[in-house]
């Protein structure tokens, strides 16, 4: 599966454009002080997902993920900080909140899937490794027991906080 196919990853990307053709049509000391982070932060939510996708062993996705998470929660706080100084107004600020939980329930679910097998059922499992525990997280396929290319996640996953 490619990056491109994880609909997480999807979902971060119109996020972010989203952010970005906001604060493109600021001005000034706005766009210079709380753009600038606001956009950058934004950006990195799905830079850390690619980065962590990129690695070999669970461990590394996982910590990658859980950066990402945190850039998705400073990310609210510029959107909150942005509505609060009437940046943006409060209908689209709200629209852009749920956009966040969205995200948030959906990096949860992804982190939760990282280094398991789903099962027919559509739960996951931990795999059984196959190696000493010295590569215990070690994966023999790149990204063969993460989310699938076409995973929609159930909405258990997306209501549940992990």
């Amino acid at each position: 599966m490619k990056l491109e196919d994880l609909k997480l990853y999807q979902e971060c990307l119109d996020f972010e454009a989203k952010i970005w053709n906001i604060v493109t049509l600021w001005e000034g000391f706005n766009k210079d002080t709380v753009g600038e982070s606001f956009v950058k932060d934004s950006d990195a939510i799905s830079a850390n997902i690619a980065a962590g996708y990129g690695r070999y062993n669970f461990k590394d996705k996982k910590h990658y993920c859980y950066i990402s998470r945190g850039y998705l929660l400073k990310t609210k706080g510029w959107l909150l900080k942005a509505k609060e100084r009437e940046l943006i107004q409060a209908p689209q600020a709200d629209e852009l909140l749920e956009f966040v939980e969205k995200i948030h329930r959906m990096l949860n679910a992804y982190i939760r899937s990282i280094g398991r097998l789903k099962t027919e059922g559509g739960t996951y499992e931990k795999r059984e490794s196959s190696y000493n525990n010295e590569h215990e997280d070690d994966e023999p396929n790149g990204n063969a027991y993460t989310a699938d290319a076409d995973e929609f996640f159930s909405e258990e996953e997306l209501t549940t906080n992990a």
